[in-house]
């Protein structure tokens, strides 16, 4: 037996002994049982949650986003203020105590924006997007014309390079064939990875400028019919978008870790790390195809070939562009709404949040998203009305700028870090809350089973299933990333439960989970969502293919209200941390294999994480075991909150004070966004990433930062099953 099969045999009888105490407040040992609740709370609360998803309404949803999608609003402009103020009174109409925080952000908008064809021959492009009879939205001159933001201003021509998806892969194989970009201009097509990672790895390579284009083979018309008579991209469709760093850190770029404030102090532009350095701008598909057509050089590999009728080429050949751009930055004002249903444990936080910022009308992205979080709210309202009363607060949060890199959500966390780490129980996220009828999550391995418990409670539109095993039928045939989003399909697990991801960026629960350590899910109904970001992501769009009948936003209103309640009513807030140290040991036990492979002294600098990862896990064992004793009978109240804010608090023990390397702003040591894979995951990413740069200076780091996060839960999870044993002896003798 080898040293690393002598580590695996004694993780393995730990890992094993989990497998039965699932849940740290105890699974549900019948069909009536629920998660987190003593048994006899659990009638009330079946039927508190059947009178709640009896409200939430089709109508409601439809007339919403018919009011959300009038007007483009996006960030930074008049329009999204006077979304903010109209949200702001619905969610007061529904009783709740609601405000608009606001903040200012340094953001850009185009003045000019001009790209032509010079060589071989002359030809304006940059054309806009077409409109379209049958929708009168899409001729609405108000509408932003297509620009990245973020991009900085500048003028050039030079020849092209074909970069494919432009990354990292791409970029060896282009080196390979000879291949360099320096001095040129990339065009790289859409998908693969965030926009902001294309735009920093042409940087990086030296190209002058960059272009991204949606093609067909990835979001148009060899996926299916286009828009307006299909849900997919025309060739006319541009997908606008950020490509802030936000891998470095999210949020106003000249107040990092700091929320922006009038006094608060400010980076100068050319200091702040996140913003990028070359022009970028987006161009439609069938701009791209003059382009491409002449770009000459090398025939392109054959997986690089999209879907545009022609040869792809590398270049550089014949083909040069000049471009310029022209983008005045401004502090401009970001408006949050946030709205506040107090409960008799004020103290105590169950949080909701979606952003109301569009590129333009935002049907899909976010309005879907910001119907069904109206529809919750107002559910949760009439409840108020009929006379319950909130045991824990429930706060629904409606963030700005989240469009141009989560500006409105970040600079609210950083203002109130703090408050929220010693208050909020959980932050559920959605975004583009409905493209579609299939229910997509993320989510902290300590949350899964609650978003499989409450998607098994609330129906399915269109199969008469419930959510869950409509979910669990669509997982089984996933088969990769979806086109025209960020979201991916994940394919059932090895335990034949319904999937859930891991949270990584991209979305408003990036600044909850990375920076504060709140507990975080993200959720959302896809589909064929082939307009992202683009001017036909409107009311027509949905009405015709997004969701036609409005309920799948019911019933995502439905879903996110459950949520709350389990999280607000429940006795013992439902986590599952053996559940979550049994992954993070699958996930350190993998670093350690990795490490060993680079030798003797890296196998010794991950040891002590694989031993502190079995800690956690015998840890997460002990507290599950002394919740299930604690289960069976009432605890006095401020016992009770005593254990809820300890149980909140074992996720803030995986932060890293001084930040992963390189990128201080992000503190989990656990779960960040990739530095270049951008809105995915990256699971332990400073160990992983040091892994694979063989960088042994950075793994002796991360590793001891992990090693203290896993001990330091360790000993957070110790505390509670203490708390837990005694309150049990504290109980009134008889019971």
């Amino acid at each position: 037996m080898n040293r690393f099969s002598r580590r695996l045999g004694v993780l393995l009888p730990v890992t094993c002994a989990l497998l039965f105490p699932l849940a740290i407040s105890g699974d549900p040992q019948t069909a009536d049982a629920i998660s987190g609740f003593f048994p006899f709370h659990v009638e009330a609360e079946r039927q508190l949650e059947a009178k709640f998803r009896g409200i939430p309404d089709a109508t409601h949803a439809e007339n919403n986003l018919r009011r959300l999608t009038s007007e483009p609003h996006m960030s930074g402009t008049d329009a999204s203020r006077r979304t903010a103020e109209w949200l702001r009174d619905q969610y007061r109409s529904f009783g709740f105590d609601a405000q608009i925080v606001t903040y200012t952000a340094w953001m850009p908008q185009p003045r000019e924006v001009k790209l032509e064809m010079t060589k071989p021959t002359r030809e304006r492009l940059a054309s806009p997007e077409t409109s379209f009879d049958e929708d009168a939205s899409t001729s609405d001159a108000r509408a932003v014309v297509g620009f990245n933001a973020y991009s900085p201003s500048g003028e050039m021509t030079a020849p092209v390079v074909y970069v494919n998806y432009g990354t990292v892969e791409d970029y060896q194989q282009l080196a390979s064939l000879g291949v360099d970009v320096k001095g040129k201009v990339a065009i790289a097509r859409y998908g693969q990875g965030y926009r902001g990672i294309k735009a920093k790895l042409a940087e990086e390579h030296g190209a002058a400028a960059l272009i991204l284009y949606s093609d067909p083979a990835d979001d148009g018309r060899t996926v299916g019919n286009t828009y307006p008579y299909g849900p997919w991209r025309p060739m006319s469709g541009i997908q606008r978008g950020s490509i802030m760093y936000t891998q470095q850190y999210p949020g106003d770029p000249l107040t990092p870790g700091v929320a922006s404030t009038p006094g608060a102090k400010r980076l100068a532009p050319a200091d702040a790390t996140n913003l990028p350095r070359i022009p970028t701008m987006p161009i439609n598909a069938q701009d791209a195809a003059v382009i491409l057509e002449n770009v000459g050089g090398k025939n392109a590999p054959r997986d690089w070939q999209g879907g545009l009728p022609l040869t792809y080429h590398i270049g550089p050949g014949e083909a040069q562009v000049h471009m310029k751009l022209v983008m005045d930055y401004q502090e401009r004002p970001l408006y949050d709404v946030i709205a506040t249903l107090h409960g008799t444990s004020d103290d105590e936080w169950v949080m909701l949040g979606n952003h109301h910022d569009a590129w333009v009308f935002g049907a899909a992205d976010p309005g879907s998203g910001t119907t069904a979080m109206l529809e919750a709210g107002r559910a949760l309202g009439e409840l108020v009305r009929s006379g319950w009363k909130p045991h824990r607060t429930i706060v629904i949060c409606q963030w700005d700028g989240e469009e141009f890199g989560l500006l409105g959500s970040t600079e609210w966390v950083e203002a109130n870090r703090a408050e929220l780490q010693s208050k909020a129980l959980i932050y559920v996220n959605t975004d583009v809350g409905v493209s579609g009828p299939n229910f997509s999550a993320s989510a902290l391995p300590s949350l899964k089973d609650v978003v499989r418990d409450v998607t098994r409670d609330v129906n399915d539109p269109n199969t008469g299933l419930r959510v869950y095993d409509a979910w669990l039928r669509y997982a089984a045939t996933a088969d990769g990333e979806e086109h025209g989003t960020a979201r991916q399909k994940v394919a059932a697990d090895s335990s034949g439960k319904a999937p859930l991801g891991a949270l990584g960026a991209g979305s408003d629960f990036c600044p909850f989970l990375d920076y504060a350590g709140i507990p975080a899910i993200d959720l959302s109904f896809t589909g064929d969502y082939g307009v992202y970001h683009s001017i036909y992501d409107d009311f027509y769009w949905m009405k015709h293919f997004g969701d036609p009948t409005f309920n799948y936003q019911v019933a995502l209103a439905q879903v996110l209200g459950m949520i709350a309640l389990r999280f607000g009513e429940a006795d013992i807030p439902p986590y599952n941390f053996p559940a979550y140290a049994l992954e993070l040991e699958h996930s350190v036990t993998d670093q350690f294999v990795r490490a060993s492979a680079m030798g003797r002294a890296e196998e010794d600098t991950m040891e002590p994480a694989l031993d502190a990862a079995a800690h956690l896990s015998a840890s997460a064992a002990r507290a599950s075991q002394a919740l299930r004793t604690l289960a069976a009978e009432p605890v006095d109240a401020s016992e009770s909150i005593q254990i809820d804010h300890a149980l909140a608090a074992v996720e803030q023990a995986f932060l890293a004070p001084e930040g992963l390397t390189g990128r201080p702003w992000f503190k989990h040591t656990l779960y960040a966004p990739g530095s270049y894979t951008g809105y995915s995951a990256e699971v332990i990413p400073g160990v992983n990433e040091a892994i694979t740069r063989k960088d042994f200076a950075t793994l002796r780091r991360e590793a001891s930062a992990l090693t203290d996060a896993l001990m330091r839960a360790s000993a957070r999870l110790d505390d509670i099953a203490r708390l837990a044993q005694q309150a049990e002896l504290s109980k009134p003798s008889g019971h």
